[in-house]
């Protein structure tokens, strides 16, 4: 759940300015006790349900989702509310000491702890480096699963007249296309569409390594593909800032058999 701040001068040289969900665009909640935390972030007002109108073959409609605001790392902010934390910080390794508390060494700092539970929220091959030497059986595990590439455009064009929230293309580059602005809780851009567009992991696995420019206006020209062609004011549209954004690890490959089949986490009570 990202949020990327871009800001550009409009034609007039006014400066203009709105925060992307670059990543996660939504999610759901199944499980009851989810259910309710889901249920006190919306009544303190840090999370809005969402059902988008969506433009695919694929959609199910009765689905429905959640989107934290103003922007969706903002709950993250709010379940940290009065912890300690500390940003900006590589982890190069996870020491356990005979009592079974827990130290975490990053760069240029003293260790930090004692601990008595540790917590791996990140991408699995990156997580299967800290395990090893502490649960070998999952590090192995997570090192052999496969994770897929997205990039990611946001993009600031004039208001165009499209009906949807969202789109999930059947053809093309591009996997999603939302209308950001549209997202509850957003903040509007009058006169104009703010637009978040992910590319399929095949197309992004193919440019991985290309440059982000040239990334950026390949996945313009597919984007300007999906939209009418003028303005809700009935004139050609204008681009008013594009950017890109490489997600090496975005998420789990569909064919990818592993231990994270079961919806719970893995966790050891035993070592914390």
């Amino acid at each position: 759940m990202a949020t990327r701040h871009a800001h550009w001068t409009d034609t007039a040289g006014a400066a203009r300015s709105f925060a992307f969900d670059h990543g996660a665009q939504f999610f759901t909640a199944a499980r009851p006790r989810f259910r309710a935390v889901m249920a006190r972030a919306v009544a303190a007002g840090h999370a809005a349900p969402w059902q988008p109108l969506v433009h695919s073959s694929r959609w199910i409609e009765s689905e429905r989702g959640f989107v934290p605001t103003p922007v969706m790392s903002a709950l993250c902010g709010h379940l940290l509310a009065g912890a300690t934390l500390h940003l900006e910080r590589s982890v190069r390794r996870l020491q356990r000491a005979a009592d079974g508390a827990w130290y975490v060494a990053c760069d240029g700092a003293p260790l930090a702890g004692p601990f008595r539970h540790v917590v791996l929220a990140m991408p699995p091959a990156q997580a299967a480096v800290l395990l090893a030497g502490h649960h070998d059986a999952w590090a192995a595990a997570l090192m052999a699963k496969r994770m897929e590439p997205c990039w990611s455009l946001m993009a600031v064009t004039d208001d165009v007249d499209w009906r949807w929230d969202a789109a999930e293309p059947d053809r093309g580059p591009l996997a999603w296309v939302v209308r950001n602005d549209r997202v509850p809780g957003r903040s509007g851009l009058p006169g104009l569409a703010a637009w978040t567009a992910h590319a399929t992991p095949e197309w992004s696995a193919q440019r991985m390594e290309a440059d982000r420019q040239a990334v950026s206006d390949e996945l313009q020209a597919a984007l300007r593909a999906q939209l009418p062609g003028v303005s809700s004011g009935g004139q050609p549209w204008r681009w008013h800032h594009a950017s890109a954004h490489r997600w090496r690890h975005a998420g789990p490959a569909l064919d990818c058999d592993d231990i994270f089949d079961a919806e719970d986490a893995l966790w050891d009570e035993s070592l914390g």
